[in-house]
C-alpha cells in the first residue's frame, strides 16, 4: 500500500497537484486513500529519500523547496547529464525507439496547436524518458531520471502556470530539433541543442517564478529563515 500511495503522489507532486513548500498533512492524506497513517507516512519517507519532500520533525513534511542557488545548480547539472544522454541516444536508439520519437514529434505538435498543456507535459515526459531509455547504460539512466525527478516540483510549473511567458510550441520546435539530430545520428548536434533547451527552460522557469512571487507575494524557493 505505502508503494500504490508514494507513485500517486509522486505523479501529484510531478504534476504540479503538490508544489513546492506545500504540506503534506498525514491525516489528510490517509483519508484521501482511505487507509491508515501508518502507510502514508512510510510513503512520504520514501519520497523524501528520493529528494521530494523535505521531513520536519513534529510538523507536516513538506514538498522540497530548492534554494534559488540549488536550483541553478540543479538545472546546470540536468544540462549536462541529459545532453550526454542526447548524444548516447543518437548513436544507441532501437529502430521502435525511432518511430516512437517520430510519433512523439507529431503528438505534440497537434497539443501545442490544442494548447493541451496535460498533453503537452505527458510527451515532454515520454521524450526524456525514452532518450533515457535509449542511452543503454543503466548507471547514466538511473542519474538521469533521479536528477529530472528532483527537479520535477519546479519544472511542472511550466506546464500549469496561466501566465503570457509560457509558450508549448518553443520547447516543442526544440524537441524536434533535438529529434532531428538524433535520427540523423548526429551526437554532438543532439548533445548542444539538448543542453541549450534546458538551459531555456530554467531562464523561463525563472521569469514565472518571479511573477508568481510578485502577484502572490510568496516565494517557492528556501531561504535561511526557513
Amino acid at each position: 500500500m505505502a508503494k500504490e500511495i508514494s507513485k500517486q503522489l509522486t505523479e501529484m507532486i510531478v504534476r504540479g497537484t503538490y508544489r513546492p513548500g506545500d504540506r503534506l498533512d498525514e491525516q489528510s492524506l490517509a483519508d484521501q486513500f482511505s487507509v491508515s497513517r501508518t502507510p502514508v507516512r512510510e510513503a512520504i519517507v520514501k519520497l523524501a529519500s528520493a529528494g521530494l519532500v523535505q521531513l520536519r520533525p513534529r510538523r507536516s513534511a513538506l514538498v522540497r523547496r530548492m534554494s534559488e542557488a540549488e536550483l541553478s545548480e540543479a538545472f546546470e547539472a540536468m544540462g549536462e547529464i541529459e545532453g550526454l544522454c542526447a548524444s548516447y541516444a543518437a548513436q544507441r536508439l532501437s529502430e521502435a525507439q525511432r518511430l516512437r520519437l517520430k510519433a512523439l514529434m507529431q503528438i505534440s505538435e497537434q497539443a501545442c496547436r490544442d494548447g493541451d498543456a496535460t498533453q503537452a507535459q505527458d510527451m515532454d515526459n515520454e521524450f526524456h524518458e525514452l532518450i533515457h531509455s535509449g542511452v543503454r547504460n543503466w548507471m547514466i539512466t538511473s542519474v538521469a531520471r533521479e536528477t529530472r525527478l528532483k527537479v520535477s516540483p519546479y519544472s511542472a510549473i511550466g506546464f500549469i502556470f496561466d501566465s503570457e511567458v509560457i509558450d508549448l510550441s518553443v520547447p516543442h520546435k526544440q524537441h524536434c530539433a533535438i529529434a532531428d539530430a538524433i535520427l540523423a545520428g548526429d551526437a554532438a548536434a543532439a548533445r548542444s541543442l539538448m543542453v541549450e533547451h534546458v538551459g531555456h527552460n530554467y531562464l523561463t522557469l525563472q521569469e514565472l517564478l518571479s511573477q508568481a512571487q510578485r502577484h502572490s507575494g510568496t516565494s517557492l524557493f528556501e531561504n535561511e529563515e526557513d
